[in-house]
C-alpha cells in the first residue's frame, strides 16, 4: 500500500520547500513513508488525520503536483486599464511640478475620478503593482 510513496524524497523536497503549507504537506507524506502512525503524525504536525489522508490520496491519484499548493493570481485589481494609465499620469505629473503627494490624496484622486473606494493600504498594494513611487 505504501509502494508508490517510496520513489519520492518527501524530506529532501520539503527541506527545499518555501511555502510553509507545501512544507507541512510534504513532511506529513515523508512520516507516511517513514511507516509512521497517522495519528501520531497529525498530532505532531498540528493537522488533522482526514488532511494526511486527503494528501496520500491526492499524491497517489496526481502525483506531487496534486499535492502541492498551486500559485494564485490573487484578485484582480478593481480599475480597467485606462483607468491605471490615469492614475499612473497624474502621479507623474505631480512629480513633474516636484509636488509630494501622500497616500490619501491618491485615495481621494481614485474616489473622485473613478468612483471608486480603496482602503488606504490598498492604494500602497496598487501603487506597488503599478510599479509607481509618490516621491519625486
Amino acid at each position: 500500500m505504501m509502494n508508490c510513496l517510496t520513489s519520492m524524497n518527501f524530506h529532501q523536497l520539503a527541506r527545499r520547500e518555501k511555502n510553509g503549507q507545501n512544507r507541512i504537506r510534504l513532511l506529513a507524506l515523508a512520516h507516511v513513508q517513514d511507516g509512521k502512525n497517522r495519528d501520531d503524525i497529525a498530532a505532531s504536525l498540528k493537522v488533522s488525520r482526514s488532511s494526511i489522508n486527503n494528501w496520500v490520496r491526492l499524491y497517489r491519484q496526481n502525483g506531487i503536483e496534486g499535492v502541492l499548493n498551486k500559485p494564485r493570481s490573487g484578485r484582480p485589481l478593481m480599475l480597467t486599464n485606462e483607468q491605471q494609465k490615469m492614475l499612473i499620469q497624474y502621479i507623474d505629473d505631480q512629480k513633474a511640478q516636484k509636488i509630494w503627494i501622500k497616500g490619501y490624496e491618491v485615495q481621494n484622486y481614485i474616489r473622485a475620478s473613478f468612483n471608486v473606494e480603496f482602503e488606504l493600504s490598498y492604494v500602497y498594494r496598487l501603487l506597488k503593482k503599478l510599479n509607481v513611487t509618490l516621491r519625486c
